[in-house]
């Protein structure tokens, strides 16, 4: 029987379907599960983009492939935005942030290139690197409070077989923004290097203190930067599918050969929404900081108040990213604290090796009082959870 290829074929699907798929079973059963497991915001799409897609419905060109590169408008509007100095030419317009990440890494890598990533990474990161034919490299962060990435972190992992290093800006999982001066020395060190910076700033509109760094803001970054970009968070268009590349022309000429063998186009009626909520609600996530930050705080709180867990909020993202002192083993943390406490998290050791022993709890989709109750919950089952073992939980959960 024909097999898939090897690389394919080792690579581990992250846990959030499987971890939903039971939070799902759990509620028709009749239990109230909070989910605090996929970094999403809680708002809807911007008025500006609904009533935009209402009118595309009846346009014939809705219907039919549009531009490969995506559509003008959008891709001028974006231009218009975006840091860098650029044109419609330097943009692409792709079916979400992933997709925008793996057609970049089919235009740039070749087989046995690596590929350097800041630790905890983001896992669907890694496994595009191994379905590209590259080899991911895990440079652990130093700073294990805030989680910066810094130059020190990432040059004991250069070797002349590195093609790019990925900066996650403000990182998922851990909310760690890229520091303006360190963002620079990076970029800078990378180009004498001839090494490509890809740096996804899906959560661009979600850093709340000191505002957002781009990569694409360090003079000559035509040179050398790719930006990652998707609406999925900034305009609550998840479903959606539509994202960006920011490259230099030459490179975005050549991953448009790439972006028809994939998918000709970004969906257009998704394209025609979006360029409504660029020109006309480009700050809109800002406008629900303020929640934001107030469910920051009382997860913050809430989890100082919980002796085994450890926390520093960081300044962006919609996540906490907490150290659970005497965890080994994160994915069966997060199973049991879903089967005994009905709470969805993400084990830590998804987002690599260097994760293990945390877990990442989002405060952007459940309100206010769900994280109040989910925290109390969390607070009790570790309670439980210190005064009995392992094989007594498995036994008590199996013989309610």
């Amino acid at each position: 029987m024909p097999r898939v290829r090897s690389r394919i074929h080792d690579i581990v699907l992250p846990p959030f379907d499987p971890l939903n798929s039971r939070a799902a079973e759990l509620r028709a059963a009749g239990h109230q599960v909070i989910s605090l497991g996929q970094a999403v915001p809680f708002f809807a799409p911007p008025p500006a983009a609904i009533e935009a897609a209402r009118r595309a419905v009846d346009r014939p060109e809705v219907h039919r492939y549009v531009t490969d590169p995506g559509l003008p408008g959008l891709r001028d509007a974006l231009a218009a935005r975006l840091p860098g100095s650029i044109t419609r030419d330097d943009l692409l317009i792709t079916a979400g942030g992933n997709h925008a990440f793996t057609l970049v890494l089919t235009t740039i890598v070749d087989a046995g290139d690596e590929v350097v990533l800041h630790a905890p990474y983001f896992t669907n990161h890694h496994g595009a690197i191994v379905a590209a034919g590259a080899a991911p490299v895990e440079a652990p962060v130093a700073d294990r409070k805030m989680f910066a990435v810094r130059w020190s972190d990432l040059e004991p992992h250069l070797t002349p077989r590195t093609k790019a290093v990925v900066l996650c800006n403000p990182s998922n999982p851990t909310g760690a923004p890229v520091d303006a001066r360190d963002g620079e020395q990076i970029v800078g060190e990378l180009a004498r290097r001839g090494i490509f910076v890809i740096s996804d700033e899906t959560y661009m509109h979600f850093a709340y203190e000191g505002g957002h760094w781009s990569a694409a803001s360090v003079d000559g970054w035509r040179e050398n930067v790719i930006v990652i970009g998707t609406f999925s968070k900034s305009f609550g268009m998840m479903g959606w599918r539509v994202g960006f590349v920011q490259a230099d022309a030459a490179i975005c000429a050549e991953a448009v050969k790439v972006q028809d063998a994939m998918i000709i186009c970004a969906p257009a009626i998704s394209q025609m929404a979006g360029e409504a909520a660029v020109r006309d609600a480009w700050t809109y996530a800002e406008s629900f900081h303020a929640e934001l930050r107030a469910r920051r705080r009382i997860l913050s709180e809430a989890l100082a108040a919980i002796p085994r867990v450890h926390w520093v909020p960081t300044r962006g993202g919609l996540f906490a990213f907490a150290r659970v002192d005497g965890c080994t083993d994160s994915t069966a943390l997060a199973r049991d604290l879903l089967e005994d406490a009905h709470i969805v998290t993400i084990p830590g050791a998804a987002f690599g090796p260097s994760g293990e022993g945390h877990l990442r709890i989002s405060y952007g989709y459940a309100n206010q009082a769900d994280l109040t109750e989910a925290m109390g919950r969390l607070q009790e089952f570790l309670a439980r959870s210190g005064s009995e073992g392992a094989e007594e939980r498995i036994s008590r959960r199996e013989n309610p």
